[in-house]
């Protein structure tokens, strides 16, 4: 019992190192928004404060299970601090129609911008969600889209959830969207929190120049 106690507190430090970095990137950009903290310049898209959850995103597979789970319930079952694997920073693609040339379009030059990103690509998964009415539908996406990501963007990963429910949970954190009216990208950072998204709007510049900056100012992930 004595030494499960010492191997707890052990992974408790290991993971408030973890989180102290990430922490402050968020904290950072706050700062640039409210004070230009990056040299006078401020963040390009729009800051999620305080950040919602990734399972927030109701992220499913093609059988129905979450893809992800809260950094809480990651945590619980770890009997100890070798048992924990830091998570990448994650770009979500939000799309709520099967994914046409426009579409298609915005996720390649998502796949260029993860390229230029140099020693920092493994730092970042990519991942495209398809939002839709699950009910009548536990697949929305075309065989013709499938197979055309299948062969583009074999390490993208693609999840699928409910319209409803993303905006439902969003809103309760005060992220007022409507999903059909646009498509969307999130930032989640490693350990789940969803700090930040863009429309389109944002041009693929505006997006890399903000990931450069949180990779820049977090040491995990």
């Amino acid at each position: 019992m004595q030494q499960m106690t010492r191997t707890k507190l052990k992974l408790a430090f290991l993971l408030l190192i973890a989180f102290v970095p990430i922490t402050m990137a968020t904290f950072a950009f706050r700062s640039a928004s409210e004070s230009g903290f990056f040299g006078g310049t401020v963040n390009k898209g729009n800051l999620i404060n305080p950040p919602a959850d990734i399972t927030d995103l109701a992220m499913l597979d093609a059988a129905g299970n979450p893809v992800f789970r809260s950094f809480d319930e990651l945590v619980a079952e770890l009997e100890s601090d070798d048992d924990y694997e830091p998570q990448p920073w994650h770009i979500v693609f939000v799309n709520t129609q099967d994914c046409d040339a426009s579409c298609r379009e915005r996720i390649h030059l998502l796949r260029q911008m993860h390229i230029t990103l140099n020693k920092n690509t493994p730092r970042v998964r990519r991942y495209y969600l398809e939002a839709g009415d699950l009910a009548a539908n536990m697949s929305p996406l075309s065989q013709e889209s499938r197979d055309h990501f299948r062969a583009e963007f074999p390490s993208m990963g693609v999840a699928f959830a409910d319209e409803t429910s993303v905006e439902n949970n969003l809103a309760a954190k005060g992220v007022e969207l409507n999903l059909s009216d646009d498509n969307y990208i999130f930032f989640v950072d490693p350990v789940g929190n969803v700090m930040m998204y863009y429309d389109s709007t944002h041009g693929i510049d505006d997006i890399k120049t903000d990931l450069e900056k949180l990779l820049r100012h977090s040491s995990l992930g």
